[in-house]
């Protein structure tokens, strides 16, 4: 898309503003729409408790039945682009792109892609969204992680619903070498992942009204992800109301500890990498 800037505007030659984006057939994007609806709540709540957890709640536009035009996210590819840099693993990727371990560079995106993977985290547990596989996943250019492409949420997931992924969020090993270095689940840096995922998700209870309201308002749709169990009633179970903050905060710990390098994680990596 391109738009011509205002011609009133101090700025010379009226600049042209380029945006790209994707014109995707054969998913129902009212679904994406819902979605990031869904990120923007938790994003707003994020900023307004001054929380560091960056998310990008893109543009989605239905345009038809099962088409629509997509934004695409700026300054970033997906984690399966980047594959192609290296043979090796997530740890390789952030060395080719930002330097060795312990410079200025590199360290400034770990903590990136920390803040926006303990984002995505608290994100993906509430929408229980699937089909995480390395072309959902992007990374910008500050090593910001940032989930795509929405079309498995709410208790629906390829397959035919097989149950592939059954962490509450991807934290592969290949996070885990740079998320927690030596994989001791006491590093400085996975400390401070597990800070912020349960700030997050203390944070977005304080929005859970506002969400499934949202949410619910989508139920006569009919949309893919409303097809199976009760998605709202489920969506309300998740925030877990019922508990204090610090029970909450143990859930979500526990949360984490599933999550940690799951082998169905690593399964469902393999075989959307040979497919």
């Amino acid at each position: 898309r391109a738009s011509k800037a205002n011609p009133e505007s101090s700025e010379p030659g009226g600049i042209l503003k380029v945006e790209a984006a994707i014109f995707k057939v054969g998913d129902d994007c009212r679904q994406d729409v819902l979605a990031l609806q869904v990120a923007e709540l938790v994003k707003r709540k994020f900023d307004d408790v001054g929380l560091p957890l960056p998310l990008v709640p893109y543009g989605v536009i239905p345009t038809g039945y099962e088409c629509g035009i997509i934004q695409v996210v700026p300054n970033a590819k997906s984690r399966a682009q980047l594959g192609e840099v290296t043979d090796g693993g997530l740890l390789d990727v952030f060395q080719h792109e930002f330097g060795l371990p312990g410079s200025a560079r590199f360290e400034a995106a770990r903590q990136s892609l920390i803040e926006s993977s303990a984002a995505y985290a608290v994100v993906s547990y509430l929408l229980q969204a699937k089909d995480r596989h390395n072309g959902n996943i992007m990374i910008d250019n500050a090593g910001r992680l940032i989930h795509i492409d929405f079309g498995f949420i709410f208790g629906i997931s390829p397959g035919g619903n097989m149950g592939f992924e059954s962490a509450a969020f991807k934290l592969s090993y290949e996070m885990t070498e740079l998320l927690d270095p030596g994989n001791t689940r006491r590093s400085v840096h996975f400390l401070r992942f597990q800070e912020l995922c349960i700030k997050g998700y203390l944070a977005a209870r304080m929005a859970a009204d506002s969400i499934v309201a949202t949410v619910e308002m989508m139920l006569p749709s009919k949309l893919p992800c409303f097809s199976r169990g009760a998605p709202v009633a489920s969506l309300r179970d998740r925030f877990h109301l019922e508990m204090s903050d610090q029970q909450a905060a143990e859930f979500m710990r526990g949360l984490i500890n599933d999550a940690y390098d799951k082998w169905t994680t690593g399964v469902y990596d393999l075989i959307q990498y040979y497919q």
